[in-house]
């Protein structure tokens, strides 16, 4: 099997897949994956840990509203760097409010962490951003502005 040339891949803008475990324990590994794609994908420091903000967060909506395997996709176009999440629940994910009142006692080391940041994470950090339903379950998706580095012309 011949290897492709980096400039070539990149040129190609190929989509990278990756099936994902429902679990929390996934996390760590989709930051892996994300930084890794952006190395092959030349997107630039700023834009590769955007990424991988609006991933984990995206990935982790989809872990709480399925106990189902999901699906991380991420490739580039002249729009930008491309994110997707699918998972089997048709729930919409929603921009919730977080609660930032300051707590008036301790809190105990198993309270549960604050949610409602999630989607106003990847509204801040993306160009575009939605959702689109599918035959079973939904994508959410975002698409990120590419830091300024030299990339060759793509699709």
């Amino acid at each position: 099997m011949t290897a492709i040339p980096k400039a070539l891949r990149a040129q190609t803008a190929v989509a990278v897949r990756h099936k994902l475990a429902a679990t929390p324990s996934v996390v760590p590994d989709v930051r892996r994956l994300v930084r890794a794609a952006a190395v092959n994908y030349n997107i630039g420091a700023e834009t590769t840990e955007d990424a991988v903000l609006v991933a984990v967060e995206l990935v982790t909506n989809a872990i709480r509203a399925t106990g189902k395997p999901i699906m991380l996709r991420m490739f580039v176009s002249k729009d930008g760097f491309h994110i997707e999440v699918r998972d089997l629940s048709r729930k919409r994910p929603r921009k919730g409010v977080p609660d930032l009142a300051m707590p008036t006692e301790p809190v105990p080391d198993d309270a549960p962490d604050p949610h409602g940041w999630g989607m106003g994470i990847v509204e801040a950090l993306s160009k575009d951003h939605g959702v689109r339903t599918e035959h079973s379950g939904k994508t959410v998706w975002a698409v990120l502005r590419i830091s300024s580095v030299r990339r060759p012309d793509l699709p």
